[in-house]
């Protein structure tokens, strides 16, 4: 997910130049994390967060949302603007996976084969990607 998100920024950057997660109804712990997690910050610091800042050339994250469906499956949508000399492009990418729990980890696989790993708390889903930690609320 966040390495596709890099690449990401590198193209747009040249075009420019619940529950714990153990509980539910159907015994594999859905209910408690189905729905939509926004987020709400990447390492400690609220959005707009700045990825990539080589001037003139800015790419900030300024939204971004998981979303887990009672099926196992679910996508992630994150939005980056990238501007240059005052001209900016926003862009929303939006990737789907399939998923599955174990207690409070929960583990995300990409149709690219990609797989990441995070973890269900409340309604806090914390994914850590490339050194840097993103927190979502339901």
């Amino acid at each position: 997910m966040i390495r596709r998100i890099s690449l990401a920024f590198l193209v747009f950057g040249l075009v420019a130049c619940g529950d714990d997660g153990t509980g539910g109804d159907d015994g594999t712990g859905t209910e408690s994390v189905v729905g939509t997690y926004t987020l709400q910050t990447i390492n400690g610091m609220e959005l707009p967060w700045a990825l990539l800042e080589l001037l003139p050339v800015v790419v900030e994250v300024t939204a971004g949302s998981f979303t887990f469906n009672q099926d196992m499956t679910g996508n992630d949508s994150f939005t980056f603007t990238v501007g240059t000399n005052g001209d900016e492009i926003t862009e929303t990418e939006v990737d789907p996976f399939t998923y599955t729990l174990n207690n409070e980890t929960i583990t995300l696989s990409y149709l690219s084969g990609d797989t990441s790993s995070g973890s269900i708390m409340g309604n806090t889903f914390t994914i850590t990607a490339d050194g840097l930690v993103y927190i979502f609320r339901k």
